[in-house]
């Protein structure tokens, strides 16, 4: 069974190789019979730096003034290739802007290619007077297919980390507790330099704070994706696209920020010489010791309470993040690329909490709790360009390994109440990744079309111990257990991109996924397994109707696969009340998504409005159950595929400049929330087939001080996000920051303050069932005051273009609430 599945997820790789080896015998076929090549590089004679934009000449031997036969002109690494060449004797000449125009080469042509290496071409006797060319790059970008942040610009985010940035975003919204929303809907993937990070299958909000926002270049919202995209973020993607320099000799930077709240450093360096690039990178991010109260009760229905406590927490955290990254250039049409990761995270938590049984007397108990998040990935792309414009082929591999470790220990202070115990969780994700990507350009078209195979194998051993009469802890074999989780994931996809006129393009797809999921039987865990097949399909037509103004229309279906942590069998059962179980019985998320946008750009302002509607099925959602456990009343939280939702919305951006000092920014987002659950969760939430009305608003002034002084103030408000069992409180931010160029605009300093009026805020929750309410409180120091920095050597620009790994594992569905 296992090897004909594997067999069956390596059929469409095998296909694409053998389209793409016909491909490559015919274009050799072709050339044979049209010619041959000649191929070079031109450089400065006196220092090898490579020129651009080079003209290249081909001429007859009989006719060296008259005619060329050939032109063609030097790319940005002063590459050329002349094509389709007879045999015969030819002249190539050589001209370049400061260089002198006498360049000439003799070359015969027999039934070969003629590779000429480097050029050389002697500087000109005259030196050209230099011009300073200034462009302004704005703060946010409307492309086809996303939304371009350019967080580089924004001067508020220096010594924040990608939660900030991520708030800033027109289209997102990230909540007190770090988890970002796309339109309103959760399910988005998000990637790192346009790359998987196993990090955000753990928990999204812990792995953004490792993240220094100095290091970010931009962001990317795709809202509308291609099938060339794994199927996997209903509501779209979001890339978050980090700082390199890739021009020749050595460049780095270093910033840093210290606060009352986070802290953060980080460091690089990139140094590249001729064809081979290296840029590495290492930071740190740690938070203060953050004390918080906590406070939950649950009543039956018309009754008193339940069950209420109380929680003084104390929490603090240390991540580190590294990666390297190697670029060598074979030659002008090949490339390798290879990129190391690193990470890690830690957290500790200690709890005093006092809970209350219906009039019982509060029982105290105190709990700590240490989580370990750590890995790496490592990836290898080749990519293969050709002779024709966009034509390229692109194989990449990713190996990853993460661990994702719990322990906690818990002592109650009454007498007979539950024996103290400790608990121990150590999970391991492994991945392998393979993708096949093909791009051909025709006359008037551009086909792209690959394959992509994901080996996942998920291990975790849970083990909890008690303490006996002798105060020695004895091992609890009820609970103690393995549980070993295999995902095995193969698709093909094809996209076309065509123009209807001048002024409609259409690029249109399909992807088809295969998904094969297995659970060993191991200690408590019963046999699973399953197989699922989807045809996903995606389109998006936009209208040219000026430089200024264009409409849009797209629709996609995509999918999400629960990670890990919607997956974990492992009950922590160190809150006698509140304790969270996984499903491994999980099934993947669908959704349907159209949407129709505008956009118009104006000389000094920017609109962008876009109306969608989003149905999704086999939902996942947290549930909240009543059970008794060690004979007292517990809440438990797990996951389920609670059924069906659907969405309608709208969102408006407007951006608007003043004066040419003054720049003010806002974005709303209104959209409706419908579930539809299905009968086995219907008595667990009173809003079945209801609709709720939700919103999200943001505003921001940025102004230009002049001589290196910018300042910025931004405010959001989000209303109460419903979810299946009720709401989360609304949450609102209001950031102020400014910067100054210093050290001759090599360094920056600055200075930012997030709520200074709001000393702590309050973040509720809010559940209802056919039996019970209940009520959270999660109540958080929030006013915080900082001081950044960041200085750079070496150039500050670069025309070099920048290669990132083909491979988007954009296929699990993230989970977890921060508490800080």
């Amino acid at each position: 069974m296992k090897k004909n599945k594997v067999l069956y997820i390596m059929q469409p790789v095998v296909l694409l190789l053998l389209l793409s080896m016909a491909n490559f015998t015919s274009g050799q076929i072709k050339q044979q019979h049209s010619g041959q090549t000649i191929t070079g590089k031109v450089v400065d004679s006196l220092t090898e730096k490579k020129i651009s934009a080079s003209n290249i000449s081909l001429y007859n031997v009989s006719t060296p003034h008259g005619k060329p036969i050939k032109l063609e002109i030097s790319d940005e690494e002063g590459y050329f290739k002349i094509t389709e060449v007879q045999p015969g004797n030819y002249l190539l000449k050589l001209s370049a802007l400061g260089y002198a125009n006498n360049t000439t080469h003799s070359i015969h042509i027999k039934n070969e290619n003629v590779a000429l290496g480097m050029i050389g071409m002697s500087p000109a006797n005259y030196q050209l007077q230099l011009v300073d060319v200034y462009h302004k790059t704005p703060l946010v970008q409307i492309k086809t297919d996303r939304l371009i942040y350019n967080t580089a610009l924004d001067p508020t985010l220096s010594g924040g980390n990608a939660a900030d940035a991520l708030r800033k975003v027109p289209l997102l919204s990230v909540d007190a507790l770090g988890n970002v929303s796309l339109k309103g809907d959760r399910n988005v993937r998000i990637l790192i330099d346009g790359k998987p990070s196993a990090a955000m299958n753990n928990n999204v909000a812990d792995a953004l704070k490792m993240i220094p926002a100095d290091q970010i270049k931009n962001v990317e919202v795709v809202t509308s994706p291609s099938s060339k995209f794994d199927a996997e973020g209903p509501s779209g993607i979001i890339i978050i696209n980090t700082k390199r320099n890739n021009t020749e000799g050595v460049h780095g930077s270093y910033s840093g920020g210290l606060g009352t709240r986070q802290n953060n450093f980080n460091g690089n360096i990139s140094i590249r010489k001729s064809k081979l690039g290296i840029n590495g990178n290492f930071g740190n991010s740690w938070s203060w010791p953050v004390n918080t109260h906590i406070t939950f009760d649950q009543k039956l229905l018309n009754t008193e309470s339940f069950i209420e406590q109380e929680t003084e927490s104390r929490n603090k955290r240390n991540g580190l993040r590294g990666s390297l990254s190697l670029d060598y250039e074979l030659d002008s049409n090949n490339l390798l690329i290879s990129n190391f990761n690193i990470h890690q995270l830690t957290i500790q938590t200690d709890n005093l909490l006092k809970t209350s049984y219906a009039a019982s007397a509060p029982i105290s108990s105190t709990n700590n709790s240490h989580v370990g998040f750590g890995g790496f990935e490592w990836s290898t792309d080749y990519i293969r360009k050709f002779q024709k414009k966009n034509q390229e082929l692109n194989f990449s591999v990713q190996l990853s390994k993460n661990n994702a470790n719990t322990n906690y220990q818990s002592s109650f202070m009454q007498y007979n109440f539950r024996p103290d115990e400790r608990g121990l969780n150590t999970g391991l994700n492994k991945e392998i990744t393979m993708q096949l990507d093909y791009t051909h350009p025709f006359k008037i078209a551009i086909l792209e079309f690959g394959a992509k195979v994901i080996l996942r194998d998920i291990q975790s051993a849970i083990q909890v111990d008690t303490i006996g009469q002798d105060n020695t802890y004895l091992n609890v074999s009820q609970k103690t257990y393995k549980f070993n989780y295999r995902q095995d994931v193969g698709a093909i996809y094809s996209t076309l991109q065509i123009p209807l006129n001048t002024q409609i393009d259409l690029k249109a797809g399909v992807r088809y996924e295969y998904t094969g999921a297995e659970i060993k039987a191991i200690d408590q865990q019963a046999d699973f397994h399953d197989q699922q097949y989807h045809i996903l399909p995606s389109a998006v037509i936009s209208y040219k109707i000026s430089e200024q103004f264009n409409l849009k229309i797209s629709y996609n279906q995509r999918m999400q696969r629960p990670s890990l942590y919607f997956l974990n069998p492992f009950r922590n059962e160190s809150d006698p009340v509140n304790q969270l179980q996984g499903n491994p019985q999980l099934a993947p998320e669908l959704s349907h998504n159209m949407e129709l946008s505008t956009h118009l750009n104006m000389k000094k302002s920017m609109i962008n409005l876009s109306l969608y509607y989003r149905r999704n099925s086999n939902v996942i959602e947290s549930i909240y159950r009543n059970t008794i456990h060690n004979d007292k009343p517990t809440v438990l939280q797990t996951f389920a595929n609670i059924g069906e939702t659907q969405s309608l919305g709208a969102h408006i951006f407007a951006s608007v400049d003043f004066f040419k000092i003054l720049t003010l920014r806002g974005n709303i987002d209104l959209y409706t929330y419908h579930i539809q659950p299905k009968d086995l969760y219907s008595n667990l939430t009173h809003q079945a087939n209801k609709t709720f009305i939700n919103y999200k608003t943001f505003i921001s002034a940025t102004v230009d001080l002049k001589k290196g002084w910018i300042a910025e103030s931004f405010l959001f408000f989000d209303a109460p996000e419903r979810t299946f069992q009720g709401y989360y409180a609304s949450f609102n931010m209001w950031n102020l920051g400014v910067k100054k160029e210093i050290l001759k605009k090599k360094g920056t300093l600055g200075l930012t303050m997030v709520d200074p009026f709001q000393k702590i805020k309050n973040l509720g929750s809010y559940a209802k069932t056919d039996l019970y309410e209940q009520h959270g409180n999660f109540a958080i120091p929030f006013r915080s005051f900082g001081i950044n920095f960041s200085w750079k050597f070496g150039k500050s620009n670069s025309q070099k273009e920048k290669y990132d790994s083909n491979i988007k594992n954009d296929d699990q569905k993230s989970g977890g609430d921060s508490k800080i």
